[in-house]
């Protein structure tokens, strides 16, 4: 685990409590996955998905518990089954081979996944030259260049004005992209002399709302924790937000990460929670913060 930002101004510390950021926890997309990888493993069929289906550890021992197997390559399966697509999404030529192997899907692709998806393909057969803003490594924005395969990845302002662009261009998002940083990069969009710039706006409104919530929540208190998987992207982003109001930041996934150094002449508490950050272990590193703090009074 480690520590962001610089030290609070803790001068009149105020009350002692914990505050969780609003919008904390599991979103809509991630409920739905779960939600069928259970439906799944109650009809007693062997489930297999294709990566983790969300990005946190503990959840996804809890599934393996239960029969769930993460898996590299179709070639893993041996005889039927059920694929459960991720909900980061998944190409769909493994798709189309799943079937051919004689595989029942089940899709938990986030519908605001799909929805870049569908969108991507469109353009693309519209004729328009597709740029998607998102990190190339992160099966989400995999998923969507399966889906369209001429699609440029970019993740940065300097990327999309070292693009050589003419004619018509249209700029997508990842769904967990930073805003600031999409704004940033359909402005440098617009500095090309283009037939036609379209922008369109795929971030997920939870997702901002949870980067707000946590940002502002980071403003008012002595400390912060944000607990979830660091092989999340939207979690270790809150991280990076709350840390830049200069509170001290901690990315936890479990209770027992919290040490009580971390808590000392920090009595204001706040907590944020990742989209894929199930209820269970939110409570259970508010409850290791409040037992600290009890030992301390």
């Amino acid at each position: 685990m480690s520590a962001m930002g610089s030290g609070a101004d803790n001068g009149s510390a105020g009350v002692v409590g914990i505050r969780v950021a609003e919008g904390s926890g599991v979103c809509f997309g991630v409920r739905r996955a779960l939600r069928l990888a259970e439906t799944a493993l109650a009809s007693g069929k062997a489930v297999y998905c294709l990566g983790p289906l969300i990005h946190n550890p503990q959840e996804m021992e809890r599934l393996a518990g239960k029969g769930f197997r993460v898996i590299e390559s179709l070639d893993e399966i041996a005889g039927v089954g059920v694929l459960l697509i991720r909900s980061h999404g998944l190409r769909p030529d493994v798709v189309a081979e799943a079937r051919r192997r004689g595989l029942a899907i089940i899709d938990a692709t986030c519908p605001l996944v799909r929805r870049v998806q569908t969108l991507a393909v469109q353009l693309q057969e519209a004729g328009y030259r597709v740029i998607v803003a998102g990190d190339a490594r992160h099966p989400e924005v995999r998923a969507i260049r399966g889906h369209a395969p001429a699609a440029v990845v970019v993740n940065d302002i300097e990327a999309v004005r070292r693009l050589d662009l003419s004619g018509r261009v249209a700029l997508a998002a990842q769904t967990t992209f930073s805003p600031e940083a999409f704004r940033e990069m359909a402005a440098a969009l617009r500095e090309h002399d283009l037939e036609e710039a379209r922008v369109e706006n795929t971030i997920c409104a939870a997702t901002v709302e949870r980067q707000r919530g946590a940002a502002d929540l980071a403003a008012h208190v002595d400390v912060m924790f944000v607990i979830g998987g660091r092989n999340s992207a939207n979690t270790n982003r809150l991280t990076e937000l709350c840390a830049a109001r200069g509170v001290p930041t901690y990315h936890v996934e479990v209770g027992e990460e919290v040490a009580e150094a971390m808590l000392r002449d920090r009595p204001r508490v706040g907590v944020a929670a990742g989209a894929s950050t199930p209820q269970w272990i939110i409570d259970a590193v508010c409850e290791r913060i409040k037992a600290l703090q009890c030992e301390r009074r």
